[in-house]
């Protein structure tokens, strides 16, 4: 027995999802500003300094990216 809706419902199912995609997207939007944010203070860093100190920037710029893989842990 297929199971119909009348447009109200329709309506409204495609109003949820809408606002569940504008959500994610704002979400999304949000991680990117945060991650290009700490991208750039690492990249300033690792200009600033030299030896040893530019070695741990690079090694936390490296980790920044790994970030973005699903299931990495820092």
């Amino acid at each position: 027995m297929p199971l119909e809706n009348d447009p109200a419902t329709n309506l409204l199912l495609i109003i949820i999802i809408a606002f569940v995609v504008v959500l994610l997207l704002i979400g999304l939007a949000m991680k990117i500003d945060e991650f290009s944010r700490e991208l750039d203070y690492i990249n300033r860093e690792i200009g600033r300094t030299t030896g040893a100190e530019q070695k741990y920037w690079k090694r936390e710029k490296r980790r920044l990216w790994l970030s973005l893989l699903p299931f990495f842990r820092r």
